[in-house]
């Protein structure tokens, strides 16, 4: 399996930053390099998988076999 690298530097390790870009009303999490700070993807704040099981989990609806 490859190894995950930072398109920047030669960094294989990565980290979670949360942030709220200028003009966004909405808080994102940045997928980053954790040596030089490169955005290399990003994602909603918040687990909307999760909160969707929780969501069904009240209204008993069942997602899972």
């Amino acid at each position: 399996m490859a190894l995950s690298t930072c398109p920047k530097c030669p960094s294989h390790a990565f980290e979670m930053k949360e942030a709220e870009p200028n003009g966004s009303k909405f808080k994102l999490m940045f997928v980053q390099c954790a040596s030089c700070g490169a955005v290399v993807g990003v994602t909603d704040y918040f687990n909307t998988s999760s909160l969707l099981d929780k969501i069904a989990d009240k209204l008993g609806i069942r997602l899972h076999g």
